[in-house]
């Protein structure tokens, strides 16, 4: 068996350290090279096959976010970051995945209790799937939003439709190129999970609305769903949606048990939309490991008329959760990424 070469970057002799070891244990990898900043990593991947670079935000001489535009340029590899649990980290991180990075991990905490069996865990499900990731390079430029024929965004607009996505590993950029697509003159609501950790669904949030016409946020417990409006899943929280008599639809985040192996789960999101109330609801599978959102998919299909759209193989980073909806048999539309957005307005009926 070949095992996946990993190149680790960090300026850090700790986490060099702490990252050889976790490697090292496992049977499926092996440390094949260290470098303590991006210039070092760039001249190990001239001379090395890699499989895969674990890389620090931070480094002296050339930092991991220009050391991985160079890498996207130069010699495509897969990366993965290692963050920090900082509102400026966490910024930074989301900005690395918009420019080539595959995923990301938080950096161990002494301060917390077993943190570093969690880093260890996380760590090597990520190299696994990185070494398996399709690369897809940078975001394309910004698109604009369709707006239909005459129509305008208002303050007040009644909510019809509800389109709930969910995603994993390469999701916050399929996000960006699906979500700008959409008008904020929608008379619906886009719900999302993500899997990521607290903090940083807040930082996806705030850049997405930074770059879209929807109004996104971060979601905030019995908040009413307003058109117009997305709504990011806290991490660490599950996301579901309730009806209220007075105030239509409301949102309800809360801690309980792991569902499919996330806390936010996207399946606790699409049950929950089952039961709701609303004209057209679409469900969307982007791009992400595992399989959570297969579960919730089947459970919408056959409690209510909506549409399922999944993202295909050609266009998923890791085609882990797109592809295990479509053999549920209940997805309605494989869908290039850069075709989603449009397909979702086409399925409400409103191009």
């Amino acid at each position: 068996m070949n095992r996946i070469k990993v190149l680790v970057v960090d300026d850090s002799v700790f986490m060099q350290r702490v990252i050889k070891k976790v490697l090292e244990k496992n049977e499926k990898t092996e440390v094949a090279a260290v470098a303590g900043d991006g210039l070092q990593a760039l001249e190990i991947l001239k001379k090395r096959e890699i499989d895969v670079v674990t890389m620090d935000i931070r480094m002296p001489r050339m930092d991991g976010f220009e050391a991985l535009k160079a890498i996207m340029d130069t010699k495509p590899v897969p990366v993965i970051m290692i963050s920090s649990y900082t509102k400026k980290g966490a910024e930074d991180t989301i900005r690395y995945l918009e420019t080539g990075a595959v995923d990301f991990i938080t950096k161990p905490s002494l301060n917390r209790a077993n943190d570093l069996q969690r880093f260890e865990r996380e760590l090597n499900i990520k190299i696994a799937v990185a070494a398996t990731a399709r690369l897809i390079g940078p975001l394309p430029e910004k698109r604009p939003a369709i707006q239909p024929p005459g129509t305008t965004i208002t303050h007040e607009r009644v909510l019809r439709h509800v389109i709930a996505i969910g995603c994993s590993t390469g999701g916050p950029k399929a996000l960006q190129q699906v979500l700008q697509v959409i008008p904020g003159s929608i008379e619906g609501a886009v719900l999302v999970v993500q899997h990521m950790p607290p903090g940083f669904t807040r930082s996806l949030a705030e850049r997405l609305d930074a770059v879209c016409q929807l109004k996104v946020k971060e979601a905030q417990h019995y908040e009413t769903v307003r058109a117009g409006y997305c709504y990011i899943a806290p991490g660490d929280y599950h996301m579901r949606v309730f009806a209220d008599r007075e105030e239509g639809i409301r949102i309800a985040l809360d801690k309980g048990a792991i569902i499919s192996g996330h806390r936010p789960s996207v399946d606790a999101l699409f049950e929950s939309v089952s039961d709701i109330e609303a004209e057209k609801v679409v469900a969307v599978i982007l791009t992400g490991m595992g399989s959570d959102g297969s579960r919730g998919i089947v459970k919408l299909k056959q409690k209510r008329d909506c549409v399922t759209i999944a993202q295909d193989r050609d266009t998923s980073i890791v085609f882990g959760m797109p592809g295990s909806a479509i053999k549920t048999g209940f997805v309605d539309k494989v869908t290039a990424l850069g075709d989603i957005g449009e397909e979702i307005l086409k399925s409400l009926e409103v191009l």
